[in-house]
């Protein structure tokens, strides 16, 4: 079966997140600090970035297949006051929905799913959005053949 890893990810994380209460209106791939910066009436109170980053390769297992690590930053973002309890607990949603070794996905060749370090980000003076960064990392084989 041929198949690009990656989007298989995405496509099974941006699904499952969208099942989320309140935050799973919106759920899009998009540039965290673009969608902070913007004074969109239309995005709704809460809702969450999924930001792909850096992609590394761990190994080549013959012509036929690579091990690769890539990182994604999943962030819940809100204007609503008091932010921190309410992003806090979605943070331990999140966890929630990708639980155990592989995250929760069933998708062949996925091998290991991480949290890294997070990033609270309240919002300052004159500033609308509070965000909580969760950067994940996730190891898998991507077939070449």
């Amino acid at each position: 079966m041929e198949y690009e890893m990656q989007n298989t990810i995405f496509t099974d994380l941006l699904t499952r997140l969208g099942t989320l209460p309140e935050w799973g209106l919106l759920v899009e791939e998009d540039n965290v600090l673009r969608v902070i910066d913007s004074d969109d009436p239309m995005l709704p109170d809460s809702f969450i970035i999924v930001q792909p980053g850096i992609t590394e390769e761990i190994e080549r297992a013959g012509q036929g297949s690579i091990r690769e690590r890539w990182t994604l930053n999943i962030t819940p973002i809100t204007r609503n006051r008091n932010a921190g309890p309410a992003l806090r607990n979605v943070r331990v949603l999140i966890k929630r929905l990708l639980t155990g070794q592989q995250g929760g996905f069933g998708i062949p060749g996925l091998q290991a799913v991480a949290f890294m370090p997070e990033t609270p980000m309240l919002a300052g003076p004159g500033q609308r959005w509070s965000a909580h960064v969760m950067p994940l990392q996730i190891t898998y084989v991507q077939p070449l053949k």
